[in-house]
């Protein structure tokens, strides 16, 4: 009788343990997806404002060539080598014969007012949002763009008419199939958005 009771008690604690750990994944799962899809739903979020800006504001110069450099664009940037870290930026260059924005470029947050900028030290003033510090506030450590035609990490930029560019250099480059912006935590897990050509139209999906 005594054996019984010590192997069903052994039964027990292992049923217990084994419990607790599925508990603890799921919700150690639960966090990274929530993390990753609170970055992935701020950047849909910033990049169908940013298209909507594009349709209102008819950037088409006849007398600029460079008129399409002024297009508005999500850009996504690390932060200093000493901080570590990537953030993204809203903006449109004013001044074309260089390549900084300012701060006065970049959108604003509709919901918070404040700009959708950062320097290199990633740490936002109080007029900056600190919803675009993709590594700070969701753990983000890699982005892929899979149209990206840069040196850099890669951007997004809208056209009046439509248009979806990955670059805005002296030739400009146009999107002309899916574009996926696919974003990773430390543990590799990763959650995409998709980019339509010719109209801009953005679609989120599931994490993996």
């Amino acid at each position: 009788m005594n054996h019984y009771k010590k192997s069903f008690t052994l039964l027990e604690l292992i049923f217990t343990i084994s419990i607790i750990f599925i508990i603890v994944a799921s919700i150690r799962f639960d966090f990274v997806s929530s993390s990753l899809s609170d970055a992935k739903n701020r950047i849909e979020l910033y990049l169908n404002y940013t298209r909507y800006i594009a349709f209102l504001d008819n950037k088409y110069d006849p007398n600029d060539d460079d008129w399409k450099k002024r297009l508005w664009t999500l850009k996504f940037q690390k932060c200093s080598s000493s901080i570590g870290g990537l953030y993204f930026v809203v903006y449109s260059d004013k001044d074309t014969s260089t390549s900084h924005f300012k701060k006065e470029d970049c959108l604003k947050d509709p919901l918070t007012n404040k700009y959708l900028y950062s320097n290199w030290d990633c740490n936002p003033s109080g007029d900056e949002s600190k919803y675009i510090l993709l590594t700070k506030q969701y753990g983000v450590t890699k982005v892929n763009i899979s149209c990206n035609t840069t040196s850099t990490i890669g951007q997004i930029s809208f056209g009046n008419d439509g248009k979806v560019y990955s670059s805005l250099g002296s030739t400009p480059s146009e999107i002309k199939e899916k574009c996926y912006i696919t974003l990773y935590d430390k543990d590799d897990n990763n959650i995409s958005l998709t980019i339509e050509p010719n109209s801009g139209y953005i679609n989120g999906s599931n994490i993996k």
